[in-house]
């Protein structure tokens, strides 16, 4: 059991590091949108860079809080046939992490597929200043996998596979 505790503990931490680093690009997205307000209407120059790094930023922070967002179990869910009939909900519980649990590795793995290609293809954004695609999209990699994996550890109620976070140390109870 010590290799699986391992694991989830790497997984556990990579996925603080995604919340710092979504944290981060929020904080520079503000920052950016703010720079292009005073430089574009009050010192009358427009930059060229701002709205290309904001959207570069909008992916990676999206992506990278993915796993810390289903780890915390915010993810969106539709509750109405488990508060209906509450007999069902111990079976759509297994059945949503299933479930989430494929949907988000396959999303995980066509993502991975196509970051290779644009990797092998050295393909780059249709932007004022290009940079390799994969330089972003590899955090929907990151947050798909990391969330589906979240889904599965949530199936199984061992110690060794409960989550631990220093972020939200209090909230991380899985």
């Amino acid at each position: 059991m010590r290799p699986i505790q391992t694991l989830c503990r790497v997984h556990d931490v990579l996925s603080d590091v995604g919340y710092l680093i979504g944290t981060i690009g929020l904080g520079s997205m503000a920052a950016i949108y703010c720079w292009e307000v005073l430089t574009r209407y009050f010192l009358g120059v427009a930059t060229d860079w701002a709205n290309d790094t904001f959207s570069n930023l909008l992916c990676v922070t999206v992506f990278s809080m993915v796993p810390h967002a289903t780890r915390r179990g915010q993810h969106i869910a539709i509750t109405l046939l488990s508060e209906l009939v509450p007999k069902l909900g111990p079976p759509l519980a297994i059945f949503t992490g299933v479930f989430g649990t494929l949907m988000c590795l396959f999303a995980g793995w066509m993502s991975l597929e196509e970051n290779i290609r644009q990797i092998v293809d050295q393909i780059v954004t249709t932007q004022n200043y290009p940079v390799p695609q994969w330089w972003m999209s590899v955090f929907i990699t990151y947050g798909f996998v990391g969330a589906g994996l979240y889904f599965l550890r949530g199936l199984f109620k061992s110690e060794a596979v409960r989550t631990r976070t220093w972020i939200t140390p209090r909230a991380a109870e899985g």
